[in-house]
This record gives structure tokens, C-alpha cells and sequence, in this order.
């Protein structure tokens, strides 16, 4: 730690008099040009922030010199990481109206592949403080979010992504809760880990960058982040990607409508925030999903590339290759799907391998009865074939 941070550190920490925050400024300010980056990286930029204070009465308003002295006056010295770090500071807690116009600034300061480059890190810096919770949630101002989404259509437009974004649902897709009878309660189902793995790394030789994975879920928010906190602490721990998390509100649990319809909201909200990015959907067949992503590939074929759904309900083969005909692809098994993803070129064929090899492992090691693992390890076999079809090797 230079002797810089040490003494902006030791400023900012506990209750900051006038003076200190005057002394902060000078400090940040005196910083050599191509320094002030490694200085802010040092420090909790959220502290620094919360550190100064606006007197309006009698003045000075040194948090909002401070805004103006990073957002704009420097902005153009900090890197997209120290960038995502501010923004993710300056809606940490209450969020004023300064605070909504420099994150407003930053954004509309960035063009092309570094504004998509910002809003993915963002989007992945790990709590409840991702992009839809910024843009939707925490920026109360109508024309300041309209300007931010009008600049992010802007510089979308005529773009494609050769990022791939997953949308995935969590409960009977990820986990087995709710009406699935072939696995355990509160299981991770083998290979979906490894699928989701693939879908974020792509079918090119040269993957892309992580970090492309939001979990959609029914499940009420909060303001404190307490339920998408819980959300993401039960998805920890297994190897998933960088991921966030979009929630829905109380109301949306009394019916399989209103789940629909949440999960509709947040897509609608998503293509907002990336219309530049392709879109998969991951869900199941014991709630609305099938009807969900019909209703994206409806609303946005040209950017909605499949739809997978977890069969947990026993699906008519007749019904899934009528739907499989739409772009919603019905599977058993993560070996099924990755069957699917492959022949859609969404994954490698090396991918692919790993993601079967993963479901015999599973499969292999759950602790399942005798007429559970009857069925599936039938559903394996079967998946294995379609694999064996679309190329892979056993």
C-alpha cells in the first residue's frame, strides 16, 4: 500500500470533520496524472464516498466536488474495473439525486465495446447491486434512467455480441424443489453446473469472458438484498460462473400466471439493459416456463437463440417435438441439453463431454432409491444416445 492510499485510508475511516474532507480533495486532486487509478484501487471507494459530505446550508459541498472530480473532471484516468468499482459505490445505501446523475455521466461518457464492457461489470461485481437493481431499483429519477437507456440503445444499435447471455430459472432447473420425484429435495442437478459453464464459455476455441449468467426467479425482493443475498448464498459453493440475480415481489408467488409474467418483466428489462447480446433461456416444465419462453422467442426472435426446458413433468414426445419445432428444446437430463446446445453450435463439442461425463459422475454418486435411479439412469442412456448422434464420442 503506497503512502498516498495509507493517508486517504486514514482520513475516511470513522466520522470525517470538515477539515479531513477538505484534505481528502486536496489529496485526490494532487494525485499525478496515471496514479489516480491505483490510488482509488486501494481504497474502499465507498467509504471515500460516504467519507465527505454536502452542507447546503452553509457549504462547502465537498462530496459533490468529489463526484465532480472523479466522474467527470478524471474520468477519463480511471479503467472500466475502477469504473464498475464507483458505480457499485455510488448506489451502495441510499442513492441521492448526485449520485444518480454521476452514475448517469459515466455511463454516457462510454461508447461501443467499453460501455458493454462497464455494464457487464456491473452486472457481475457479486451482490444485489448488479445493473437491473441500479438502472430499475435504486435510480429514482424517470429522465435520468431514460437518458442511460436511450445512450445503451444508441450504442447497440446495429451491434451483435458474440456474448451469449443465459437466462436461467433456479428452482426444478438448477435445484430439485418442487416437483421433481427423481432426485432428492435440495439437489443440484449432475451436469447442469458444467452446462451452464458451457453455455457462458461458447462453442468458439477461444472462449468468451465469464460472467454472463442471470438467475430469474419468482422469489420477493427486498430493499436491504436479503432474499437475493440468500438467492445467491444457496447458489455458492457449486462452481457456477459470475452470475446475478433478478427477483420478483410477493404477489408473484400465488399463481403460475403471475410467475410468468415477473419472469416476462425481468426479460423485457433485460433486453434494455444488453440488446446487443443473444439470449438463451433455461427453465422447467413444472411451473409457467414453457409459456415464458415461447413468449420471449414471441417478443424477440432475433435475439432469443433456444429455449431449454427440464422436463420434470413427463412431457408427451409428441408435445416436445411440437415445441422443439418453436425453439423451446424439452430435455431429461444436462446430457440432453448439451445434445441440443451442441447441435445449435451454443457449445463445443469438448463442452459437451464434460457436461455427460459430469451426469454419469452425478448420477453415479446421488443417493437415489432403487426405482428413482431406475428411471434416471434410463433418461441418461437416452440422453447419451442423442449425444452419440450429434458426434460426441463415448
Amino acid at each position: 500500500m503506497s503512502s498516498r492510499s495509507a493517508e486517504l485510508r486514514s482520513l475516511v475511516s470513522g466520522w470525517t470533520r470538515r477539515d479531513e474532507e477538505a484534505a481528502v480533495l486536496q489529496l485526490l486532486r494532487e494525485t499525478p496524472p496515471g496514479e489516480l487509478d491505483a490510488l482509488l484501487a486501494e481504497v474502499e471507494l465507498t467509504d471515500l464516498i460516504r467519507g465527505l459530505d454536502d452542507r447546503r446550508m452553509f457549504g462547502p459541498d465537498h462530496r459533490s466536488a468529489l463526484l465532480d472530480l472523479l466522474c467527470r473532471e478524471r474520468r477519463a484516468e480511471l479503467t472500466l474495473e475502477r469504473l464498475a468499482d464507483l458505480v457499485h459505490a455510488l448506489h451502495h445505501g441510499r442513492t441521492p439525486a448526485s449520485h444518480e446523475r454521476a452514475v448517469r455521466d459515466v455511463f454516457l461518457s462510454l461508447q461501443g465495446a467499453e460501455l458493454a464492457t462497464l455494464k457487464n461489470l456491473v452486472n457481475a461485481h457479486g451482490d444485489y447491486h448488479d445493473l437491473d437493481h441500479l438502472i430499475f431499483e435504486d435510480i429514482d429519477d424517470d429522465d435520468v434512467r431514460e437518458e442511460i437507456l436511450e445512450h445503451i440503445a444508441r450504442q447497440a444499435a446495429g451491434q451483435q455480441s458474440p456474448d451469449l447471455k443465459i437466462l436461467s430459472d433456479i428452482d426444478d432447473t438448477v435445484i430439485s424443489m418442487l416437483h421433481d420425484r427423481r432426485f432428492p429435495r435440495g439437489v443440484v442437478y449432475p451436469g447442469v453446473v458444467e452446462f451452464l459453464c458451457a453455455l457462458d464459455h461458447g462453442a468458439a476455441a477461444e472462449p468468451g469472458r465469464p460472467g454472463d449468467l442471470t438467475f430469474l426467479t419468482a422469489r420477493p425482493s427486498d430493499a436491504a438484498g436479503v432474499v437475493d443475498s440468500y438467492t445467491r448464498n444457496g447458489l455458492s459453493g457449486h462452481g457456477l460462473p459470475p452470475h446475478s440475480v433478478m427477483t420478483g415481489s410477493i404477489l408473484n408467488l400465488l399463481t403460475k400466471g403471475r410467475i410468468a409474467q415477473r419472469k416476462l418483466v425481468n426479460f423485457d428489462r433485460y433486453r434494455l439493459l444488453f440488446p446487443e447480446c443473444a439470449v438463451v433461456f433455461l427453465g422447467d416444465s413444472g411451473q409457467a416456463d414453457v409459456r415464458v419462453g415461447q413468449a420471449m422467442l414471441e417478443r424477440d426472435p432475433d435475439h432469443v437463440r433456444a429455449v431449454f426446458i427440464h422436463d420434470v413433468a413427463g412431457t408427451d414426445p409428441r408435445d416436445r417435438e411440437r415445441l422443439a419445432g418453436t425453439g423451446v428444446y424439452l430435455f431429461d437430463t444436462y446430457a440432453g441439453a448439451a445434445a441440443h446446445a451442441l447441435r445449435l453450435d451454443l457449445i463445443s463439442s469438448a463442452a459437451a463431454r464434460q457436461v455427460r461425463d459430469a451426469v454419469r459422475a452425478g448420477v453415479a454418486a446421488a443417493d437415489l432409491q432403487t426405482t428413482q435411479r431406475a428411471t434416471v439412469e434410463r433418461h441418461v442412456a437416452q440422453d447419451e444416445a442423442l449425444l452419440a448422434a450429434a458426434g460426441v464420442p463415448a
